[in-house]
């Protein structure tokens, strides 16, 4: 290329009696950019989701659907338990809770059950008063299992794996345990906050402000001595049924 420019330099060169040499100019090379280093950036940590099966207790006290409601009502004293799922010939059929022996019994608690309520118990079979068991999977998050309670009022779900076999049961103690230190508290005086509102308005015994606030009456009777304590209000024990409580002014 341009080779018609080189023979004019040579040619004026011969002329001047100079050699010139064409000197080929290079470009200097362009300067090599260092490549961008890409931070990277830190992902959120994910919350973990908590499951059923990290919660549910694994240790299930079943009775048998042949068995009579005075066998359950013992066992259940015994083993401190308000519920249990129903067997006939290893098969799971159904759900028994102390709620049900109490409704035929009359009573408000399984201690107060006299030998007539035995006597009446014994004629009558776990099959005969069961209920369709409400269940969930136990790969199931444990906000589900907490709306489910909610929804159906309830204090324990049954739990099956995906072949539907029983592998355990959840109940609210259960799902206490996954949350925090700080959110139990506050639950805890919302709870206390509404019984004291109750028992503002009206005098109430234990076992009717358990329902309301969906908490064993153990529990409430528990608030219910710290409160008197406190000078808030006064537990009046009664002969029969619940204590009743009593506002102070």
């Amino acid at each position: 290329m341009f080779k018609w420019l080189k023979r004019i330099f040579r040619l004026y060169a011969k002329k001047e009696g100079k050699n010139i040499k064409l000197v080929k100019t290079r470009r200097s090379p362009k300067p090599k950019l260092k490549p961008k280093i890409k931070l990277k950036r830190k992902k959120k940590a994910e919350k973990k989701v908590l499951l059923v099966s990290d919660l549910m207790t694994r240790n299930i006290i079943p009775v048998y659907s042949a068995q009579s409601l005075s066998e359950v009502a013992k066992l259940f004293m015994e083993k401190n338990i308000s519920g249990a799922p129903v067997l006939d010939k290893n098969l799971f059929v159904g759900e028994i809770s102390k709620t049900d022996i109490l409704q035929i019994a009359g009573k408000q608690e399984l201690s107060q059950l006299t030998k007539e309520d035995f006597e009446k118990l014994e004629k009558i079979a776990v099959y005969e008063v069961m209920k369709k068991p409400i269940c969930i999977l136990e790969s199931e998050p444990v906000e589900k299992a907490k709306k489910m309670m909610d929804k159906f009022k309830i204090r324990r779900l049954l739990v099956i794996d995906k072949k539907k076999r029983l592998v355990g049961i959840i109940t609210r103690t259960d799902l206490l345990k996954g949350e925090s230190k700080e959110k139990i508290k506050e639950k805890l005086y919302t709870k206390i906050d509404e019984m004291v509102k109750m028992i503002e308005k009206e005098n109430l015994d234990i076992s009717t402000i358990s329902k309301r606030l969906n908490v064993p009456e153990n529990l409430v009777e528990e608030w219910a001595k710290i409160l008197e304590e406190n000078g808030l209000i006064e537990i009046n024990y009664r002969a029969i049924g619940s204590p009743i409580l009593k506002f102070r002014k």
